[in-house]
């Protein structure tokens, strides 16, 4: 395994940072092919699934999968981009904290690139995520057969928590070369970050109070809506996951160490980082 690891400085954003072009959260590039509905697009010379992260909407959230697509798409000209599929992949705290990274969600991701495999041979493969995604990513890469898996060139990851959940994660194979992108100097991500001094939760309200500052460092309709609808669904979300997160706490609280800056991939421009590694490959 050949590992990349892209560390960047978070600056705080202006409350009055310029509008971005409205995003979509579903792309849906590989089922279109697999289900027949694509007619003339034929196979893409890379294919990229993408695993949202926790909370997110659509199959690729607002956060950090239309950013990345559309860095992609900028850099290779024949790329399908797809979201693993909503119905199987919930994104919840359940599925973070009960399962370290959604069961369903990996087999989801997994059965997508085979089927998409079986199709068009010849296409290189990257599997992708962010937050709980990244997780989703490394679990659905270790259910794929050896034939498709030898089709995985890279793996691609934002905000990865993996170190934090190494037991329950599959090994990674050693011919796919790895991109780990993680703010990781003046304003680390506790989730990816190395072990530093971090304050760690001991309660709900611990947990809580950093999202206070996640509204104003959205840009755009998508991300302000996203946050504040996140911000007044989270308590709930821990509530649903109670015995997940009592037993977090005590066994591995850095876990829940969920900070604004885990947000923010998609807006300082490691996704355009990302992007160039999937083009090298």
């Amino acid at each position: 395994m050949k590992a990349f690891f892209t560390t960047f400085v978070l600056a705080p954003l202006a409350l009055g940072a310029p509008a971005r072009r409205a995003l979509t959260d579903t792309v849906s590039d590989m089922d279109a092919l697999i289900d027949g509905d694509a007619a003339g697009l034929g196979c893409a010379d890379t294919a990229v699934i993408f695993a949202r992260g926790t909370f997110d909407s659509g199959n690729i959230g607002v956060w950090v999968g239309p950013q990345f697509e559309a860095a992609l798409r900028e850099r290779i000209q024949n790329v399908a981009f797809q979201g693993v599929d909503p119905s199987a992949y919930l994104a919840d705290l359940q599925g973070y904290l009960g399962e370290s990274g959604s069961d369903a969600g990996a087999q989801a991701l997994a059965d997508t690139v085979e089927a998409y495999a079986r199709i068009c041979p010849d296409t290189t493969h990257v599997i992708s995520g962010w937050s709980q995604g990244a997780l989703v990513a490394h679990k659905g890469l270790g259910l794929l057969s050896p034939e498709t898996q030898a089709r995985v060139k890279g793996l691609v990851t934002f905000g990865d928590p993996a170190q934090l959940f190494a037991d329950d994660l599959p090994a990674m194979p050693s011919s796919v070369q790895v991109n780990s992108q993680c703010f990781t100097r003046s304003v680390p991500d506790p989730l990816c970050a190395p072990k530093g001094s971090f304050e760690i939760p001991t309660s709900i309200s611990d947990v809580i109070a950093p999202f206070s500052e996640l509204p104003s460092l959205a840009v755009g309709a998508q991300e302000a809506a996203a946050a504040a609808s996140l911000v007044a669904a989270f308590p709930g979300q821990l509530l649903a996951a109670k015995a997940a997160f009592a037993q977090t706490l005590l066994t591995n609280p850095k876990r829940v160490l969920l900070t604004p800056e885990h947000f923010m991939y998609g807006n300082k421009g490691l996704t355009e980082d990302a992007a160039d590694f999937v083009a090298s490959l």
